[in-house]
């Protein structure tokens, strides 16, 4: 069992090609930026390379999974099946997400000169939306498990009218300082969480279950 989760969740190459990959786009961003409304427009790149390089990092999140046969193994173990899934979820965003939340608060300090509450609150906040990015990326994939990988391309596509509203977010708690209300802000916004982390781990369950179901 040990064996199976250190399979599940452990690609030493594709975390440090994803930091990579979110290093070197951030940076080059930050060449393109005029003094005007600095702030904003790198809070709305740093989200934008966060999305992008986490969607190329679930591409294979159960792909291998599946050719492998570990998928069929989840199904058949004695624990939860729906547990193990989310584990595995929950651990690709320690592998990916948390480097590049803190990543992104080193950058808005050193480089950008912001102080260090904002940039600590921007990590923060990109740390949650990272975790729901993933979580939704990862059932867009679960549905077109098996498929080629033009299919697997399309299913990010289409998932991503679901990740948008995350950024809507993910500036709101960059300014959580200068909100009113915020502690009903933060419990609204821990519910909406929860309930889309919940709905993709059981979506995402459905689907890999349907897909192991039809080999």
């Amino acid at each position: 069992m040990i064996g199976l989760v250190k399979k599940l969740v452990i690609d030493d190459n594709n975390v440090t090609y994803i930091v990579c990959i979110f290093i070197i786009m951030l940076s080059l961003s930050s060449y393109t930026l005029e003094n005007n409304n600095k702030q904003e427009v790198m809070l709305t790149l740093t989200w934008i390379c966060a999305t992008f390089v986490l969607q190329i990092s679930t591409n294979n999140l159960f792909a291998s999974d599946h050719h492998d046969g570990i998928l069929e193994q989840i199904f058949v173990q004695p624990l939860s099946s729906r547990l193990i899934i989310a584990y595995k979820i929950f651990a690709h965003w320690l592998l990916f997400g948390l480097p590049i939340s803190v990543i992104s608060s080193i950058f808005s300090f050193a480089v950008l000169g912001n102080s260090i509450e904002h940039s600590i609150a921007v990590g923060v906040s990109l740390l949650f939306n990272t975790l729901i990015i993933i979580n939704i990326s990862a059932t867009g994939n679960a549905l077109m498990i098996g498929r080629n990988n033009l299919a697997s391309g399309v299913s990010q596509i289409l998932v991503l009218p679901m990740i948008m509203p995350t950024f809507v977010y993910f500036k709101l708690l960059t300014q959580f300082e200068n909100l009113s209300l915020n502690i009903y802000t933060l419990l609204i916004t821990i519910l909406i969480f929860v309930i889309l982390i919940v709905n993709s781990t059981i979506t995402t369950h459905m689907a890999l279950k349907f897909a192991v179901e039809q080999d």
